[in-house]
């Protein structure tokens, strides 16, 4: 069933879409308004990607281009995934990915990160048949304001 959702870059019109996606994603509730303001904002660096199905968003990925002081190309990351449960095994996830990289190469980027859980077995899984590798350990510090 490959190709059943329209893969393109998000319009700020779409903060709806991406407020409900990232509530049940990342239980995070922000308003479409904040979220349309930040897509709005000319320092965004991220790229949303959204697949839809008649209409109806089933999931987004987000993909970060950064310039580099040190290096000619930009560094790229893809810093969110999700396809709703309902519209997995689809292909969808694969289909967001490959756009996603896509946006990434026409920004310069000469390669492209992701970090999932270690424990994350099917997104390993998606990741490793895309040809991503582990590369490196990431460490975090929570900073208080």
């Amino acid at each position: 069933m490959k190709g059943a959702a329209a893969i393109s870059i998000a319009a700020v019109d779409d903060a709806s879409f991406i407020a409900r996606l990232n509530l049940i994603f990342n239980e995070v509730d922000e308003p479409p308004e904040a979220i349309a303001s930040r897509m709005s904002d000319p320092a965004c660096v991220e790229t949303v990607i959204l697949a839809k199905i008649a209409g109806e968003a089933v999931g987004f990925a987000l993909v970060r281009v950064v310039p580099s002081v040190l290096y000619a190309a930009p560094h790229a990351e893809l810093t969110e995934l999700y396809v709703m449960e309902e519209y997995r095994q689809r292909g969808i996830a694969s289909e967001l990915i490959a756009f996603a990289e896509q946006v990434t190469v026409q920004k310069g980027a000469r390669s492209i990160f992701v970090q999932t859980g270690d424990d994350n077995t099917p997104a390993l899984a998606l990741y490793k048949k895309h040809d991503y590798e582990e590369y490196d350990l990431t460490l975090k510090k929570r900073l208080e304001r």
